[in-house]
């Protein structure tokens, strides 16, 4: 009898041992995990102090001159488009909205794309940044490998929070009809997890534009018409938007999308024409689901 109670006594403490075991390597590995995104979250504060420049935070109306809407010029000046009446009312097709623009949320902020490929990592090309978000990152694309940058940080080593990125199925030149950029929805708020702010109608009336600064100089602004949650279906893989009439299928389809956390910009149309970026996240619980953003290209500028 003592004997089987010793064996029962030992079996509990092994037991204990292994438990324990398990919770110390849980602790090391969480503790690791939050000193890994206080690391990376530092570094790319230090990137943006040393590769942004802004001198002031105003909002300016842009000159009439630098800014292009959509994929036609806006070279010409408001009196030159005067109706009869007087407005400055464009032709149909001349431009997305009447000008001049909105001012976009577009501030002095300048970023050195080409000191960032050089000195921090060779896959950077470009920088996203959207009002009203804590989103504002560089973008990445590695040469070979699809999700690379989605297990890598920007500094080569393994983890979270990974990179904003885009796969190589998409150009770097923002010609394509659809740009997907990819971002984990990190719990401390970081990376994309603001994308879900989104689903909020207030949030998404009042925070309209994405910008993107190029490598080769200019900002690119896009106009946020639709967020909303969907499958997890490769949206380049599985569309057909390299052809007009699919392009076309497709952006019709995005205004079909229900449910809780969906808003659009019902009296937006959509052309084939157009060119679109989606920013993609997970949404927590469902794997099977993402959360997308996305804005239609309307204006861009040369960075001063």
């Amino acid at each position: 009898m003592d004997k089987n109670r010793r064996k029962g006594k030992r079996f509990y403490q092994i037991i204990a041992l292994v438990c324990g075991v398990l919770c110390l390597c849980c602790i090391v590995w969480i503790v690791a995990y939050l000193i890994g995104q206080k690391r990376a979250e530092a570094e790319l504060e230090a990137m943006r102090d040393a590769y942004i420049s802004q001198e002031n935070n105003t909002a300016d109306e842009p000159d009439a001159d630098t800014y292009e809407s959509g994929n036609h010029a806006m070279s010409e000046k408001i009196g030159e488009n005067e109706t009869e009446s007087g407005e400055g009312t464009p032709e149909k097709g001349d431009m997305k909205e009447e000008f001049p623009p909105e001012h976009y949320g577009i501030t002095d902020k300048k970023v050195d794309i080409a000191a960032l490929k050089e000195e921090v990592n060779q896959d950077i090309y470009a920088w996203i940044y959207v009002p009203g978000t804590v989103i504002d990152y560089p973008v990445l694309q590695h040469p070979e490998e699809m999700d690379y940058y989605l297990e890598y940080n920007i500094d080569g080593t393994k983890g979270r929070p990974g990179c904003i990125y885009t796969q190589r199925m998409n150009s770097k030149d923002w010609t394509d009809p659809n740009t997907v950029l990819y971002g984990h929805n990190m719990r401390v708020g970081t990376m994309f997890a603001d994308l879900h702010k989104f689903e909020d109608e207030d949030f998404f009336e009042e925070n309209r534009y994405i910008h993107i600064y190029t490598e080769d100089g200019r900002i690119l602004v896009y106009e946020i018409f639709a967020a909303y949650v969907t499958g997890n279906e490769h949206l380049l893989l599985t569309y057909p938007i390299y052809t007009e009439e699919g392009f076309q299928s497709y952006l019709d389809g995005i205004f079909e999308n229900t449910g809780k956390g969906c808003h659009f910009l019902e009296d937006r149309e959509l052309t084939a024409e157009d060119r679109i970026i989606t920013l993609s996240t997970c949404v927590y619980g469902q794997s099977d689901k993402r959360y997308l953003v996305q804005g239609v290209l309307v204006a861009e500028k040369e960075q001063k």
